[in-house]
């Protein structure tokens, strides 16, 4: 489970992702990943709200098939829930981690999305290492047939134990003119189990 906290120069960004078996050695589990991240301003905030949630079922070694529920809403825009389905891929070393997980809405706009993550956090000595992620998402509202959001988030740091922190830079594209949004500053990062 990563838990992330960055403050940069626009506003605070929260991130959680979380994977899990139901039990050991076990083909079904639970993934997740939420974000929430919001302005500084004290009236008429500007704020999104993400969070998927999928059971999981492991076909293939390191592949899984997802069925759950997405959610995203706005400061500007209500909360719609859709049901979703799609891949998982997972790959995690001791010093590397792979996720990439296409999915598709079934319901409303009919999304096709694709959230992927590469961590790379080489050990310098038993208690600190660097640490470094990419992490990308792109979303296509196939009614409409637009890009309707695609982000890049950047992270470059040292871990200390369980602990990682550094600079960091979240860049986010909106609508099919690709609006876009920044925040650039120092994160925080927890790795639960």
């Amino acid at each position: 489970m990563l838990i992330e906290l960055i403050a940069g120069n626009n506003g605070l960004a929260f991130e959680l992702i979380a994977t899990k078996q139901f039990s050991p050695g076990s083909k079904f589990g639970f993934f997740n990943v939420s974000s929430f991240d919001g302005d500084y301003k004290e009236v008429n905030q500007n704020s999104d709200f993400l969070s998927q949630s999928y059971l999981t079922a492991e076909v293939w070694k390191d592949i899984s098939l997802l069925a759950g529920l997405s959610a995203i809403g706005s400061s500007t825009t209500p909360l719609t829930v859709r049901p979703t389905a799609g891949l998982q891929y997972l790959l995690a070393g001791r010093d590397f981690v792979v996720l990439v997980l296409p999915r598709f809405d079934l319901t409303q706009t009919y999304n096709f999305e694709t959230f992927a993550l590469l961590e790379y956090k080489p050990m310098l000595s038993k208690k600190w290492g660097v640490y470094s992620r990419v992490e990308g998402l792109y979303n296509y509202n196939t009614k409409l047939g637009f890009h309707e959001i695609s982000s890049i988030y950047l992270r470059l740091g040292l871990s200390y134990n369980n602990f990682q922190f550094g600079a960091g830079a979240n860049l986010d594209f909106y609508g099919p003119d690709n609006q876009n949004t920044s925040n650039v500053g120092v994160f925080i990062k927890t790795d639960l189990f």
